[in-house]
């Protein structure tokens, strides 16, 4: 499955707080697996991250370390939505 979060941005250093979110996004695969693709710069806001994960607990677990973690940087990332999205396999089991 891939959960697709929406982000925007209020701060002044796009590039360097990208730096930071990066080394989140590393913490985030070695703790809890997957992968994280991104950032992209999608149409309905500033940024956008696709997160490839086995099993639906896995947004719970990255969701935590990520808000912990950007709460501790102090990053100027504001969540705006998430959308789940799974295969026919996964839907009907």
């Amino acid at each position: 499955m891939i959960i697709l979060v929406r982000l925007d941005y209020e701060g002044d250093d796009l590039q360097n707080d990208l730096k930071k979110m990066s080394e989140i996004n590393s913490k985030i695969e070695s703790r809890i697996g997957g992968k994280i693709e991104g950032p992209f710069f999608p149409q309905q806001s500033t940024l956008l991250f696709i997160f490839h994960v086995d099993k639906y607990e896995r947004l719970n677990e990255a969701g935590r370390t990520f808000y912990a973690e950007m709460s501790k940087l102090k990053l100027p990332f504001v969540p705006d939505t998430y959308e789940v999205a799974v295969t026919p396999e996964e839907f009907f089991g």
